[in-house]
């Protein structure tokens, strides 16, 4: 457990992160009203079911599923208007150029114990070979580095379909690649890492089944993503910084990703919440007077309270119990696709 209450400034700048918020919230309006009548309706990309209206930010409909509780935008952008947007969009160019400031300080705080847990289960598998690991959508590399530290693999590939985040990978001397998954042949890769990407995804699903397809008998695939039924989404709903359409859609829980994954024919071995800025999230957000807190008491005392040990300790319980807003599923290929058709709409 680190024993700091500052990762938050070092990961997220307050001031440039303030920038990032308000620019994504500029765009994501702007972008709203400008394309909202091309959305397209979806159901659950969890469980393909209907779900109940729960809120609306930045114009954007969100849903909540009846049955798995994940939480996603619907009507949502289509995907070649979210490519427009990303290619486009002021706050994505920015918050990259923020990404990639805090790098070293992400590698150490989050990055370096993910990638030792991940390391563990694997070499737990006598069935796994370790010759080829990818990252997808690597961003500045910062995971894709720590991998490579391990001396574990035998060749590592970073992808990412941004020209700059390729370029700050060469430049870092990682092998890389402008693209996604489309750039991987079926039944190469040992490991494919997800981070910070599936709930950008227009359908999650069809995107994890060409995964699963390009992973090789006994391949792994590591996901790190929000946990919709965490602890800043339950505090905050739908104030939390977590919530950004159309950057974000898709909001999974620890039940919900694993229903996902069984269903494609992958088997979580691990699933963990080892987010450490939760309990910062809700603090600066209450300290800055953007949430109140006026119907969570005891929430509002134990952060009033300025104890840092105590806040430590809770975020600590979150952690342990899988209420953290920050989820980590590692899953094995161990079953052909039975179907590599999905509906959304």
């Amino acid at each position: 457990m680190l024993n700091t209450k500052n990762e938050i400034d070092r990961m997220r700048p307050r001031e440039k992160h303030n920038m990032a918020l308000s620019l994504r919230e500029k765009c994501g309006k702007e972008f709203f009203q400008k394309h909202n009548t091309e959305f397209i309706d979806v159901v659950c990309p969890a469980c393909g079911l209907e779900g109940k209206n729960s809120f609306n930010k930045n114009g954007f409909h969100h849903k909540t599923c009846k049955n798995c509780s994940t939480i996603w935008c619907s009507p949502r952008p289509t995907e070649l208007l979210l490519n427009d947007y990303y290619s486009s969009s002021e706050a994505t160019k920015y918050w990259t150029s923020l990404l990639v400031q805090t790098d070293n300080d992400r590698k150490i705080l989050q990055y370096a114990p993910r990638v030792q847990l991940l390391v563990d289960i694997l070499k737990n598998d006598l069935e796994f070979n370790p010759s080829f690991a990818v990252d997808l959508g690597a961003g500045s590399g910062a995971f894709a580095l720590a991998l490579s530290k391990t001396k574990y693999f035998k060749n590592i590939l970073a992808v990412d379909f941004d020209e700059d985040c390729c370029d700050v990978c060469r430049n870092s001397g990682l092998e890389t690649k402008k693209g996604s998954i489309e750039v991987l042949d079926h039944n190469t890769a040992s490991l494919i890492t997800i981070n910070d990407m599936l709930e950008h995804l227009f359908e999650p699903k069809a995107f994890l089944i060409q995964c699963y397809e390009a992973l090789e008998p006994n391949g792994y695939l590591s996901i790190a993503c929000p946990n919709g039924e965490g602890f800043d989404f339950k505090i905050m709903k739908e104030n939390t910084v977590s919530i950004t359409p159309p950057e974000h859609l898709n909001y999974f829980n620890p039940y919900s990703i694993t229903l996902l994954l069984e269903s494609i024919g992958f088997k979580v071995s691990s699933l963990e919440t080892p987010g450490i800025l939760d309990v910062q999230i809700v603090e600066r957000a209450f300290k800055l007077g953007q949430i109140q807190l006026n119907e969570n008491e005891y929430i509002r005392s134990l952060i009033s309270n300025n104890d840092n040990s105590v806040l430590m300790s809770l975020q600590e319980f979150l952690r342990l119990n899988k209420f953290s807003s920050h989820m980590v599923a590692v899953a094995k290929k161990i079953q052909p696709v039975t179907s590599t058709s999905t509906t959304l709409c």
